[in-house]
């Protein structure tokens, strides 16, 4: 019999050798793919270099027995689901239960009929490629999640690239904030993220000059319109069933820890921990970014904030990140600096690229003036970042 169209990989474990090569021969004339293995040591090297889709094993044998083997198999950090199904002369209720609080998705009682095996081999496999199928919508969801997150992203560095390079950095910092916190569960680490990229999304269609002006400058409409925008990130975003997680976060992100911001005025534990941190996370590089504080003068002006605008445990946690921020730029050996602060004899420290890849500027090239408004060009018709790295 030929072998199956995507044939499923069976690993047999027997120590039994007669028992094993009857096994072997029948599964290969079922259109199996077939890897055998003595001992329950030996399946796990083999499952370390062979891909297995099912585990067939015996549970009496020497060193590691089959109860063992299936605990090692699902502590193992593998990519997709191995189906196991035990086979063992002790069919009692009790060993039943002890083989399925171990993982074993089914039972065979020896002697093996193989007329059985072959259907509950049939089942393993209707199960896999239940959990393949499942696997690609997955994929296919994600993908579309991502997709429409970049396009978000596009969207804000087309209205603004000050803008979209500081949500970029915001987003970074909430992942690095979420990791830090132990009140973010590790599924919800993402959330953080995105909910960092988007949080300015309400701010695409408001006029450009409230981007560059601080809230206290802000005059007569303008002021309102900026304290909107919350709110319209969240219309925007909450339209995606994907985003809506996101989108509650985003309206949050201007709430105060002592109750005065806005839109709801929410206070201390009512705002959501990741609503605290994106609010954190923006205030931190409106400090480095927009009012341009060094980085070792940073936990003076954040200290000002704590258990005012900023959860306290959060700030800790910043000037953590910012101390070794600090260290890491004592420590290197060029830094990023904005074009229109770049100067004659300063040297580039990393190739420039467009946007698209190509190459504009080799590492180690010596600035002066032309080639400075080169970059500037470069950046006013979109095609580069607004930054460089330079040596010190």
């Amino acid at each position: 019999m030929s072998k199956k169209s995507g044939a499923l990989q069976i690993l047999l474990v027997e120590d039994d050798t007669g028992t094993l090569a009857v096994l072997e021969k029948n599964l290969s004339s079922w259109g199996y793919v077939i890897n055998t293995a003595n001992n329950g040591q030996q399946a796990l090297e083999i499952l370390e270099k062979l891909n297995t889709d099912i585990i067939v094993s015996d549970w009496l044998m020497p060193n590691i027995d089959g109860l063992e083997l299936v605990k090692k198999v699902r502590s193992l950090n593998l990519e997709k689901y191995i189906y196991f199904i035990l086979i063992s002369s002790q069919d009692t209720r009790t060993d039943i239960v002890r083989g399925l609080q171990s993982g074993v998705d089914d039972f065979l009682a020896k002697p093996v009929n193989l007329d059985e095996l072959r259907e509950r081999l049939e089942i393993g496999e209707r199960i896999i490629s239940l959990e393949r199928e499942l696997n690609k919508k997955y994929i296919a969801i994600k993908n579309n999640y991502f997709q429409t997150i970049q396009m978000f992203i596009t969207l804000m560095e087309a209205y603004s690239k000050n803008l979209g390079a500081h949500c970029q950095r915001v987003g970074k910092l909430c992942f690095e904030l979420a990791q830090l916190h132990e009140q973010v569960a590790a599924q919800d680490y993402e959330i953080s993220k995105v909910s960092g990229l988007m949080h300015d999304i309400g701010l695409i269609g408001l006029p450009e000059t409230i981007l560059s002006k601080k809230r206290i400058e802000l005059i007569g409409d303008e002021y309102d319109l900026y304290r909107s925008h919350p709110v319209r990130g969240e219309i925007t975003l909450g339209q995606i069933d994907l985003l809506k997680p996101v989108a509650g976060i985003v309206r949050m992100h201007h709430e105060q820890y002592n109750g005065r911001g806005f839109p709801d005025q929410l206070a201390g534990e009512q705002i959501p921990v990741i609503a605290r941190i994106v609010c954190a996370a923006n205030s931190y590089d409106n400090l480095i970014y927009r009012d341009q504080i060094k980085r070792k003068d940073v936990h003076e002006h954040l200290n000002k904030l704590r258990g005012y605008q900023l959860d306290p445990h959060i700030v800790d946690l910043l000037l953590e990140i910012n101390e070794k921020r600090n260290q890491e730029f004592e420590k290197s050996t060029d830094y990023e600096i904005h074009l229109d602060k770049l100067k004659p004899a300063m040297v580039v420290a990393k190739d420039v690229h467009m946007k698209t890849g190509a190459f504009i500027m080799a590492a180690g090239t010596e600035l002066d003036s032309k080639t400075i408004e080169k970059l500037k060009q470069y950046n006013l018709i979109g095609n580069i970042s607004d930054t460089v790295f330079v040596h010190k």
